[in-house]
């Protein structure tokens, strides 16, 4: 089925493609960037696409004007276009450029006070590097003028050019590489262009939003938004109509907006342009709360034929479902069986009304790259054979993500930390203030010929993950309720090009369950401490186990690794008296990832993970023992390894050596791995596993199932160039 095409501002990376993709996932949807906001129109009036996002106004610097000429429409160029929905989405500014070489000068970034300005207003950040370089900036007039305390505090006086997006001035900069050109655009944007950040968040005001509308083509339709990407129960129903009037008759606007006052239908914004037709003659448009496509009582039938009677021209240009009161918590709060709220339901339903958020990353593996400071951190604590997973190949850079890897990358893309550390991103409010790591799952896709979707990406190829929450709801009994936020992320490849693919779906799919508690007091922390945690011990044994010791070293470098910065991970007088745990607290991502490296240090080398389920049923701490196990279906293992003897335990404390642990241990007991630790090939099927963690107790602290599964041939396809200096090196040789 051929997917609906929707037009956005481009190129791939700007504020209206992030927008885009928020309401129009690229799994049903064909997005297409375009040149300018006219392009947009032209190509929904056409029929070229089904929909187009355009930028309607911003929280900061008021309306777009170039959208509202085109709305003014004064040479009757798309009669049949009208305004299906609205899409917020917050900005946040960065100035990209090429960093300098030359000290950053410390700086407040404080104007100096005038006899006007007593008292200047200061910027919200500072540079991260020299800006002394720059001559000129490039961005889009909304931006510009989004960010007038930092340019004026830091970049007074230098030239600004105006271009069409954001995205597009990082475009110009990145092909200017004197240094002395600078881009007010996205972060993502640094990320697809390959550009240095040189101050983030250079916005004048937090709260920066851009509103949105999405046209589509005809007038009259009895649905609001016939795709379903935009209703929601109980949110207002908004309206845009533009009109004229007789200039030279005493209040004849009055009369035009009493039309609307007569029915008590609230106006939420009114803004004029230009007629053209004489100086100083204007259009007005006016937004107000109500819908001509659902009217039951006609009240904005009736406020449209007074307006026909006091106007000279007017036009209705569309009727949407207002997002911002679905995103405020409008709807009715979800209620108990006795018909009364629940406490909390109102935070969950914002939380589920929020957008998604787009993470860009390479997924690099040079020397510097979180893929090997990750396995530097934990050659500690893990023999070479489980830590050691990325494939040496010559010249090849094309690669295979390790399964879990991806956990260290796309940080989360926030400044707003909350006092335990924790970003802001999923937190439902108070009371709900402690965060803990429930469980989830993760699958790894193959395309149709069983290979791994990420073997055929380049560590230069720019990644995007969309994290996007999925449900929120509140359980418990009354005095003791938690808010349960599951959050689902897409992670794929996308392309720096001029048209996005739209082919790819994502090569791992990972949902997330974070379950939200309120505070304890400074007695129930210090009770809790000496409380026994709750052991469930498992029943069966594994065909190979790991055992090591986790200390806060390990703790400090896996946080900075991810971006963490809950402080149960980091600061232990803070886990004791505050949360309640004895000693510091590792994360969930990493006890999953140990998981993962344990399941593929028993795969063959044709395997995969396909994969894993799991929850989080007891903590695990710094400092004590933790074991992680693996364990074939007994309807796949062969039966030499049910035997109890064949199980492999390999204890590792602080002071072990991976690598003489290792050996010795697997030589002398394992029967399901060769003496190297590479597990024997497998039959081409589908292998279940147990996987879980054993606590210092004996315990389950993690418990799950995973699924392997032999790939097709993934012998690399070298670029010729490569394949001849490897002829010459090997004859050489």
């Amino acid at each position: 089925m051929k997917k609906e095409r929707v037009a956005f501002l481009g190129p791939v990376s700007s504020y209206s493609h992030q927008a885009a993709l928020g309401r129009f996932p690229e799994a049903k949807f064909e997005l297409v960037p375009v040149v300018t906001i006219r392009d947009i129109f032209e190509a929904v009036q056409s029929g070229d696409a089904s929909r187009g996002v355009v930028p309607f106004e911003n929280s900061t610097n008021g309306s777009v004007v170039f959208t509202l000429d085109l709305f003014a429409d004064r040479e009757l160029s798309y009669p049949d276009l009208s305004v299906c929905g609205e899409i917020y989405h917050d900005v946040h500014h960065c100035l990209l450029g090429h960093k300098s070489s030359s000290l950053l000068q410390e700086s407040d970034g404080a104007s100096t006070p005038t006899p006007a300005v007593p008292q200047p207003l200061k910027p919200r950040t500072k540079p991260l590097s020299s800006l002394e370089k720059i001559q000129r900036i490039y961005s889009h007039p909304q931006a510009f003028g989004q960010c007038e305390l930092f340019l004026g505090s830091y970049l007074k006086g230098i030239e600004r050019i105006d271009v069409t997006s954001t995205s597009k001035a990082a475009e110009l900069v990145k092909a200017d590489t004197t240094g002395t050109s600078a881009a007010i655009a996205s972060e993502a944007a640094s990320v697809v262009h390959k550009l240095d950040v040189l101050a983030r968040n250079i916005e004048d005001t937090t709260d920066n939003t851009t509103r949105f509308f999405v046209l589509r083509k005809g007038l009259e339709n009895d649905k609001v938004d016939e795709a379903g990407l935009f209703a929601q129960d109980g949110a207002h129903e908004k309206s845009l109509v533009s009109f004229t009037v007789d200039h030279k008759s005493p209040g004849a606007l009055a009369d035009a907006l009493d039309s609307f006052k007569k029915y008590q239908l609230n106006l939420t914004s009114i803004n004029s342009r230009p007629s053209k037709i004489r100086p100083f003659q204007y259009i007005f448009f006016v937004e107000f709360e109500g819908s001509k496509l659902i009217d039951p009582e006609g009240v904005v039938k009736g406020a449209f034929e007074l307006l026909d009677k006091a106007a000279q021209s007017w036009r209705w240009l569309g009727s949407w479902t207002d997002q911002l009161s679905a995103k405020m918590g409008a709807r009715s709060p979800s209620r108990d069986g006795l018909g009364k709220p629940i406490k909390g339901s109102g935070a969950c339903e914002r939380l589920k009304a929020k957008h998604p958020n787009f993470i860009y990353d390479r997924l690099r593996h040079d020397k510097s790259s979180p893929y090997q400071l990750l396995e530097t951190t934990l050659a500690k604590y893990l023999p070479s054979f489980v830590n050691r997973t990325l494939p040496k190949q010559l010249l090849t850079p094309s690669w295979k993500l390790p399964a879990g890897y991806h956990l260290i990358f796309f940080p989360p893309p926030t400044t707003d930390l909350l006092k335990d550390g924790t970003d802001n991103m999923h937190f439902p409010g108070k009371p709900w203030v402690r965060r803990m790591w429930a469980g989830g799952s993760i699958e790894f896709k193959t395309d149709d010929r069983h290979k791994y979707l990420f073997s055929r990406y380049h560590q230069s190829d720019v990644v995007r993950c969309r994290e996007k929450i999925t449900n929120a709801v509140v359980k418990g009994s009354v005095d003791n309720q938690k808010v349960w936020v599951d959050i689902r992320r897409d992670i794929g490849p996308t392309h720096s090009n001029r048209k996005p693919s739209t082919a790819e779906s994502a090569a791992i799919i990972e949902t997330r369950n974070l379950v939200f508690m309120p505070a304890k007091t400074p007695e129930q922390a210090i009770d809790d401490i000496s409380k026994p945690i709750r052991t469930i011990k498992p029943t069966i044994k594994p065909d190979f186990s790991i055992s090591m010791v986790p200390d806060a070293n390990l703790l400090f470098r896996f946080s900075s690794l991810t971006f963490n910065a809950h402080r149960i991970h980091l600061d232990r007088e803070y886990a004791r008296t505050v949360e309640g745990f004895r000693n510091l607290v590792v994360h969930g991502p990493l006890s999953l990832l140990l998981v993962l490296k344990a399941l593929s240090s028993q795969m063959g080398s044709s395997e995969m993970v396909k994969s894993i389920t799991y929850k989080n049923l007891a903590p695990l701490f710094a400092d004590e023992k933790m074991t992680i196990c693996v364990r074939r279906s007994r309807s796949q293992a062969n039966a030499t390894s049910t035997e109890a003897s064949g199980d492999t335990e390999i204890p590792m404390n602080e002071d072990s050596a991976p690598e003489q642990a290792g050996s010795t241990q697997v030589e002398a007991e394992s029967t399901s791995t060769e003496a190297d630790g590479t597990p024997p090939e497998g039959n081409g099927e589908v292998t279940r596993w147990d996987v879980w963690i054993e606590n210092a107790e004996g315990g389950y602290a993690v418990k799950g199932t995973a699924e392997t599964v032999a790939v097709g041939d993934e012998t690399p396809q070298l670029h010729p160039v490569s394949k001849k200096l490897i002829r010459f090196i090997r004859t050489k040789a």
